[in-house]
């Protein structure tokens, strides 16, 4: 096998082809990347690892509030004094869309994009498989424009105000899309927290009947550019990955495993979806021993990499629970590869 670079080695990898090594990402919180840098004397063990991935992305619109409180280009007021950033204050009130301009915000939003830092970007990085992110998606936006709660509750009472809403959200996605695909770029990144530790947020019944065809149209429109499709999703959503298959996912990230069983899910699913993440943030990775940490590395990279179609990925970055040993255990790991 001739040497692969990063890109020839993910692009194997969902072609469910055998590769050099297990294509990887492990994103790092900044507190653990001090740690990282305290214990090796420096930032020279980033070097160890090779980067695969690289993302072009809409930026966030932030205008502080107060000292405490911001407001995003949506509107929503978010409170930093912890992480991550709590939802004070929503634009949509009541269940009505009325006064408020999608057509301005989605103005907004594709001025923000910065075109010419994306495409130096891609330049930069022509050896690394390219994501233009696109950001929160239609559950996630839902609830954010009129509160979780209230959002759910659309979803029954409202049900007509809850398509609707759901219908501008995905115009305005369908736009981001079209900004994003107009770059050389290899796939699309959406993220839709659709699950908790139990199950669909939603249900699913309702998952399939809001969010699946209008998430068709969306994977559609993104195969019909020439690209794929990468889903990030957080919790449990075993239930309906049948129908994310069904509407064209390609790739679905994240792979909580203290809310699935990620080796059953490549068991049934690993011949036609491909799978990112599957290193445990919430158990292995803050309270495990190191062997455990290692153990769990070297099985994913057994079992869930067994015929392609697997990144190997933490289901969330290293973040500041992890101890500073299982943080080394984990590069080592991950660098031997």
């Amino acid at each position: 096998m001739s040497k692969m670079t990063p890109k020839t080695r993910a692009q194997a990898a969902f072609n469910f082809e055998k590769t050099d090594i297990v294509p990887y990402d492990i994103p790092i919180e900044p507190e653990v990347e001090e740690r990282l840098n305290e214990h090796y004397g420096g930032s020279a063990w980033e070097k160890m690892l090779q980067k695969h991935f690289v993302n072009v992305a809409f930026p966030s619109e932030m205008e502080f509030v107060n000292e405490t409180c911001f407001k995003d280009e949506y509107g929503c007021v978010w409170d930093v004094r912890a992480l991550p950033p709590h939802l004070l204050e929503v634009p949509l009130n009541e269940p009505s869309l009325k006064g408020y301009d999608f057509d301005r915000l989605q103005k907004t939003i594709l001025g923000m994009f910065h075109e010419d830092s994306a495409r130096s970007i891609i330049e930069e990085n022509q050896d690394k498989f390219v994501f233009g992110y696109v950001g929160s998606s239609l559950f996630e936006t839902s609830w954010k424009l009129r509160g979780f709660e209230n959002a759910l509750v659309d979803s029954i009472l409202h049900s007509a105000f809850y398509e609707e809403l759901l219908d501008r959200i995905m115009e305005l996605q369908l736009a981001m899309i079209d900004r994003v695909c107009g770059l050389p770029i290899d796939a699309v990144f959406l993220g839709d927290d659709w699950g908790d530790q139990r199950g669909i947020l939603l249900g699913p019944d309702r998952w399939r009947r809001f969010l699946k065809p209008r998430f068709k149209k969306l994977f559609d429109h993104i195969h019909q550019a020439g690209k794929m499709v990468m889903m990030h999703s957080c919790g449990n959503v075993f239930d309906v990955i049948p129908d994310a298959l069904e509407i064209g996912l390609d790739i679905l990230e994240s792979l909580q495993p203290e809310a699935m069983d990620v080796y059953e899910i490549k068991k049934r699913y690993g011949k036609n979806l491909r799978l990112w993440g599957g290193l445990g943030t919430q158990q292995v990775l803050p309270f495990g021993t190191t062997d455990d940490v290692r153990h769990e590395i070297r099985r994913l990279i057994s079992e869930m990499g067994s015929g392609g179609g697997y990144i190997l990925a933490p289901a969330k970055p290293l973040m500041q629970e992890v101890p500073t040993e299982n943080a080394i255990a984990a590069i080592e790991e991950f660098s031997q590869r």
